[in-house]
């Protein structure tokens, strides 16, 4: 474990989605609504990765295009946007009516409590028991009876509902920093990132820009992805676009008014990622492609103006317990009498 967290794991996208995901794979994506890995989202697409069963706390563009795909055909969700109107047919509408996906509908609750007990190791969280006289709880999905159950309360003997905890194979997650080791920092809307994240065996993390432990150490408290969940660490700009990232850039307002404008039918949506999907290598080549589309200065009107925080200071005396000659002023004796004291009182430590 020392090794794998002290290890360098810098990759491409593609790298790393061919290496840790495999078909019939379940997954998560640790951003909601805001700075949505979409880089990587198009490079599992791109992969051609089949039957994946996603947990989403709240779609925008990476449902649809999933399902578009082909790569998911299981789906635990709360919210996921709809644009359009009525008569709009979206994937998702589309996949259901066809029967090519099955989806289990959770609240926003309880969907994050499902993964909050996944990330802390627990087979079940309580919930509130309201839900059990919603449509949430009685009419179930895929799922089945692995979503909700009633446990007694040990303190009152009453009946409390509780919620199933999952522990999806990997994360899709963008940053706006980390270091090679994969202590991948966030900031801004957090929403579901820490207990979506935590929750997966395994995190693909793609950042803004790659800095050194030494910057991440100084901000301790921004840290969401630890380095002994990350797999894979990709140093993506713009890996966000066309949703919003703080401190870097703004959602694209006009390039998702064009997406969506395309999700009306099936050959119009097919276009569009042949386009921006299928058509370029990696996100460098999509980057190059809006430009020539869009121009630079399009782009570059995204930037976000500098609004920095106050720094905080984490400073301690950072006196050594031992001196430089292996003595302890604090304890009053040097570190091989302690370690004496520590041999002879061993029997009434081991009790």
């Amino acid at each position: 474990m020392e090794a794998f967290m002290e290890s360098d794991k810098r990759m491409t996208a593609k790298e790393a989605i061919e290496r840790f995901v495999r078909d019939g794979d379940s997954f998560v994506i640790a951003n909601c609504l805001t700075g949505m890995p979409l880089a990587l989202v198009h490079e599992l697409i791109r992969a051609g990765r089949r039957r994946l069963l996603l947990f989403q706390q709240g779609g925008i563009e990476e449902v649809d295009l999933l399902l578009a795909a082909g790569a998911i055909d299981r789906l635990v969700l709360a919210y996921n946007l709809r644009m359009g109107g009525r008569g709009a047919s979206p994937p998702l509408e589309r996949a259901m009516r066809e029967g090519t996906v099955q989806v289990e509908e959770m609240t926003n609750f309880t969907l994050l409590a499902m993964l909050k007990a996944g990330a802390m190791g627990y087979p079940f969280l309580p919930v509130l028991s309201g839900l059990g006289a919603t449509d949430v709880v009685r009419e179930s999905g895929f799922l089945g009876r692995e979503r909700f159950a009633w446990a007694e309360d040990p303190f009152t003997g009453q009946k409390v509902l509780v919620v199933k905890g999952y522990q999806p194979d990997f994360a899709l997650m963008h940053v706006q920093r980390s270091d090679p080791l994969g202590n991948g920092q966030l900031w801004g809307a957090m929403i579901n990132s820490k207990w979506a994240a935590l929750s997966a065996k395994k995190i693909i993390l793609s950042a803004e820009k790659i800095v050194g432990t030494e910057v991440i150490r100084s901000a301790p408290h921004l840290t969401v992805a630890p380095a002994h969940k990350v797999c894979a660490v990709v140093e993506c700009p713009w890996g966000a676009h066309p949703s919003e990232l703080a401190g870097h850039y703004d959602h694209d307002l006009v390039f998702r008014a064009l997406y969506f404008a395309s999700l009306g039918r099936p050959e119009t949506l097919r276009a569009w990622m042949d386009e921006w999907v299928y058509g370029v290598r990696d996100r460098r080549e999509y980057l190059d492609h809006y430009v020539d589309v869009f121009g630079s200065e399009t782009l570059e009107r995204l930037r976000s103006k500098p609004f920095p925080s106050a720094p905080a200071d984490y400073g301690y005396s950072f006196r050594p317990m031992w001196d430089d000659s292996g003595r302890s002023e604090l304890l009053g004796m040097s570190l091989a009498d302690f370690q004496s004291f520590l041999e002879q009182r061993s029997a009434l430590i081991q009790d």
